[in-house]
């Protein structure tokens, strides 16, 4: 969002792997990847004394949260060695981050990697022997790191679609070098990776002014379809995929019920909106589609909703329709000290401001403004108060009458 000039990137496709966000490192502006295969190699070295932290690992969703590897048999060297690594395990995390990064340069000063050596413990042919200490250090190759650089100009980090990636929560970081899409857990774990990727990208974003765009629309229903058929509608922007709602299908009579919410946030610059019918097992082959101009979605206050009739490429006398609720916001950032005054007066006034906004705005707007209210005074530290006396100046307004509160709320 804070690059709006840059060209539209692409979503990552259905079938890119997506990367567990929770065994990142993000050290120096640069973000450190490190295979699958490494993972058992971090976890077998802390636990024989050594400073690899299993902390820094990343693998691909679909062997998310494996189960840790079973612990090998402990001789009385091994045991004395796990106890030292229990009492250093915080300095070992830090210094991981280190000794991984000193790696990355090493390699990038030498040019092209040289193959590294035979670990310890193999014979020329290649075969495992076993290890004299009992130690299984010597067992497992180097890992293989793989860094993202964030320090370019064209830096992208966004939010992406579940529908693209068969992942609820996903980010995706856009380099001249390549995309990454990566995996979380929560909405919350999501959008603070998100914040702290970003201000790497731009240490001095809250001193800049910037373009947010974003785009709800709401999927509800299509007739006159092709009936008997699992279809699904896909959303694009300027010609890219960004949604598709889940494959469903169609009534003899030709309606369809999706009633689906897509929420897109951090778009970059766009002017249409085109949503297009096609069949689940032949997606690529669309039935037929429709373009709206971003434009028209953004010129009313509230969300636009209507039927929009879809060109098919035959024709035929039935007109296929799809129903949709839509909403583009262009919203201009300004720097963060422009906002001073008014979190103050909020802060301070805000019993004051609700009293005179609620009886003179309307129902439909009041939901907007109380989330911008609490997300204001969250950051300054009064929501909870700013909800109690709201709740104590509804008492007051009713009196006796408590059956009218939860009618108010």
């Amino acid at each position: 969002s804070t690059h709006g000039t840059s060209s539209a990137p692409l979503p990552p496709a259905a079938d890119v792997p997506v990367w567990d966000v929770s065994n990142c490192s993000l050290v120096d502006g640069h973000l450190l990847l490190v295979g699958k295969d490494e993972e058992a190699w971090c976890r077998s070295r802390k636990r024989t004394g050594s400073s690899t932290s299993e902390g820094t690992n990343l693998h691909p969703a679909g062997g998310r949260r494996d189960p840790d590897p079973p612990v090998a048999e402990r001789s009385t060297q091994s045991s004395s060695r796990s106890t030292e690594s229990e009492t250093s395990s915080t300095s070992q995390f830090s210094n991981v981050k280190g000794l991984l990064w000193k790696r990355l340069r090493e390699r990038r000063a030498r040019g092209v990697p040289k193959a590294e050596p035979p670990p310890l413990g193999t014979t020329p042919n290649g075969d495992r022997v076993p290890s004299r200490t009992g130690s299984r250090e010597s067992l497992l190759p180097a890992p293989k790191v793989a860094e993202v650089d964030l320090s370019g100009d064209n830096v992208i980090i966004r939010p992406v679609h579940g529908s693209i990636v068969a992942e609820k929560f996903c980010f995706q970081v856009i380099t001249g070098e390549g995309s990454w899409s990566f995996g979380c857990t929560s909405l919350a774990e999501r959008e603070r990776w998100i914040e702290n990727l970003r201000r790497t990208v731009q240490p001095n974003k809250d001193n800049c002014e910037r373009l947010e765009l974003a785009l709800s629309l709401w999927v509800y229903e299509g007739r006159d379809l092709p009936p008997r058929r699992r279809l699904r509608c896909h959303l694009h922007l300027d010609g890219t995929l960004f949604a598709r709602t889940t494959a469903k299908v169609a009534g003899p009579d030709g309606e369809l019920f999706w009633g689906e919410l897509f929420q897109l946030a951090s778009l970059p610059p766009s002017h249409s909106l085109t949503l297009t019918l096609c069949r689940d097992d032949h997606p690529a082959q669309p039935l037929a589609s429709v373009t709206v101009s971003l434009a028209e979605l953004a010129a009313t206050k509230q969300p636009l909703e209507r039927w929009y009739p879809l060109r098919c490429p035959g024709g035929g006398e039935r007109v296929p329709a799809v129903r949709v609720r839509g909403r583009y916001r262009e919203v201009r950032v300004l720097p963060v000290v422009r906002y001073k005054e008014l979190a103050e007066f909020i802060t301070f006034h805000y019993r004051e401001l609700c009293a005179r906004l609620e009886p003179a705005i309307a129902v439909r707007h009041k939901e907007e403004l109380a989330g911008a209210l609490v997300r204001v005074l969250q950051s300054t530290g009064k929501a909870k108060s700013f909800l109690i006396d709201l709740g104590v100046a509804e008492l007051d307004r009713f009196d006796d009458r408590e059956a009218l509160i939860f009618r108010e709320n």
